[in-house]
């Protein structure tokens, strides 16, 4: 789901800069002054930083916790997924005088860091979701203001619903 979230974030950041980027090329190409040109990029410079939501600090703030969310539990997938140790099956005959105890205690130990693995997960996935839907509000009431949110807020509206 941040995956999706942040996709929609970047294609938005695109879909902004390049017809931008074309439309002011194209006045740029028809100035008569430099006068001209220095106001079509000014033009151009507001417009994107407006877009890419640049000018809205709270919503900026909203998406730098998202993604820092995003990266912390991407760390600490990867520190999981290098930290389980499958144990392989002894073929010796020393795995047949293995006593019953410690078995039990590996197994236990096993269940313990299953379910260590479980509750982190799920506590990542219970904060990213309350970020996610403290963002909704904020865009949707800043879509009033600049309606080029409007999409965006369709889709994190969008994804918060379907959870």
């Amino acid at each position: 789901m941040a995956c999706h979230l942040f996709q929609h974030i970047c294609n938005a950041c695109l879909q902004v800069l390049e017809p931008n980027w074309h439309m002011v090329h194209s006045r740029i190409q028809n100035a008569r002054s430099i006068d001209e040109v220095i106001q079509h990029h000014e033009f151009f410079l507001n417009k994107c930083l407006r877009e890419c939501l640049l000018l809205l600090p709270e919503l900026l703030k909203k998406v730098e916790k998202l993604k820092s969310l995003c990266l912390h539990y991407a760390a600490a997938t990867q520190w999981l997924i290098t930290s389980i140790s499958i144990t392989k099956p002894e073929e010796s005959s020393d795995s047949k005088e293995r006593s019953k105890k410690e078995k039990t205690s590996q197994v236990y130990k096993l269940v313990t860091k299953d379910s260590a693995v479980t509750d982190s997960i799920f506590n990542f996935e219970k904060e990213f979701n309350i970020e996610l839907q403290s963002l909704g509000p904020i865009l949707s009431n800043s879509a009033q203001a600049e309606p080029y949110l409007t999409h965006l807020a369709q889709c994190i509206l969008g994804v918060a619903n379907d959870q």
